[in-house]
């Protein structure tokens, strides 16, 4: 079974990391010295979770008077941090043909713009340019989804801040916690203060399950087992996240929990590997596209871009979309269908892009465990699976 994501190493990598650990443990200071370094950015500070990254962020750098300006196509993640911030959140729809923010609407006064960065896509310099984004108090670069480069620091004003994650799912997976980068000493104090004071003491049992789940994980990503595993989790809890994964308040781990020597020092191995994770990921988009090619009359292929994505998210009709899916699980294939419209917050009528995009996206498998001959078997079983009758009836329907 070719899992709908991996971790960007294997079981055998995190024992040869728990070796490593009784060597040399590496700890907060390293990765933000690590991070700061690398990249070239002025500041680096350690976070239990993007989203406190965003959250804090925010506070610290606009009034109380100000508003904050989120994606509508986006994560619960993100639509917590915005909450929390303690200011009126004014949603925006995205781009038509694009998972990211329309940068072209209205500006909005005293305001931070969450720019988040779908999928490892990134904003053009024309889309920052717009007043929407250069007028804003503040921009928060989401890049949770993303491995950065030194070009994408240079994007930042003072009062910006890039927020990275290491949490499930993610490019730079490593079991939990995150990353500020901001060239503004003022702010990266203050969110290094408020994370110091916000991370909560954790003994050896605690410290041993949060790396047990870790191995857990990784573990139920390798495709020998996953297709059981995802059973019997969606048995359990249907294709929803996991409690724990959806537990957006102020008391889930994302806000105290402290990173391990062996998170850590993962999270170092992962950024000294992160030459390569890109490039295998670029190498897998072209691959893709080159594949898909001939079905683009049916599918929407994400635009071409050196930057190293986290899924090769493609678009295909909401009629289709269903169908498709169990076609390509059938065939031992899982693919997220990240976002879904958030009604509780909007009303679709009022960001039809957005709610359009939550209908249509299918998002690839993209890592660097991922092999050619998978992405071939991807390919030909999304082409078969267009000229499946299903789907044909489907269109038909939809017509």
């Amino acid at each position: 079974m070719i899992p709908r994501h991996r971790p960007p190493f294997d079981a055998i990598s995190l024992l040869n990391t728990a070796l490593r650990c009784f060597a040399k443990r590496q700890g907060m200071e390293d990765i933000e010295r690590l991070y700061q370094t690398s990249l070239n950015v002025g500041n680096a500070v350690w976070l239990p979770s993007a989203r406190f990254g965003i959250t804090n962020s925010i506070q610290l750098n606009v009034p109380k008077t100000g508003t904050v300006v989120c994606p509508a196509f986006n994560c619960g993640a993100v639509f917590h941090a915005a909450s929390e911030c303690g200011l009126p959140v004014q949603f925006a729809d995205c781009q038509q043909s694009s998972f990211l923010l329309d940068t072209s609407t209205k500006p909005v006064s005293d305001s931070a713009v969450i720019l988040s960065e779908m999928f490892g896509q990134r904003f053009s310099v024309a889309e920052l340019s717009q007043p929407l984004v250069s007028e804003a108090a503040c921009r928060v670069f989401d890049m949770a989804m993303a491995i950065p480069t030194p070009q994408d620091m240079q994007r930042m004003k003072d009062a910006d801040v890039t927020v990275l994650s290491f949490g499930l799912g993610k490019s730079l997976y490593a079991g939990w916690g995150g990353m500020a980068l901001t060239h503004c000493r003022d702010t990266a104090t203050e969110l290094r203060r408020l994370r110091n004071a916000a991370l909560r003491p954790a003994g050896v049992l605690s410290r041993t399950k949060w790396n047990a789940q870790l191995i857990a994980r990784t573990a139920a990503h390798q495709p020998v087992i996953y297709r059981q595993l995802r059973e019997l989790k969606q048995r359990k809890n249907g294709d929803q996240n996991s409690a724990e994964e959806s537990a957006f308040t102020r008391q889930s781990h994302e806000w105290h929990r402290p990173p391990t020597g062996y998170s850590a020092t993962k999270s170092v191995e992962n950024w000294n590997n992160t030459e390569q994770f890109s490039e295998r990921r670029r190498q897998l988009c072209h691959e893709y596209s080159r594949q898909l090619g001939e079905a683009a009359v049916h599918i929407q292929l994400p635009e071409s871009t050196h930057a190293a994505l986290s899924h090769y998210s493609i678009r295909i009709h909401e009629h289709h979309r269903i169908p498709l899916r169990q076609h390509l699980w059938n065939n031992g294939i899982d693919v997220g269908t990240l976002f879904p419209f958030p009604e509780h917050l909007c009303s679709p009528s009022d960001f039809p892009n957005a709610s359009s995009a939550s209908k249509e996206v299918l998002n690839l498998p993209l890592s660097n465990q991922l092999t050619t001959e998978d992405v071939t078997k991807i390919c030909n079983s999304i082409k078969c699976g267009m000229a499946i009758p299903e789907l044909k009836n489907s269109a038909k329907r939809a017509a």
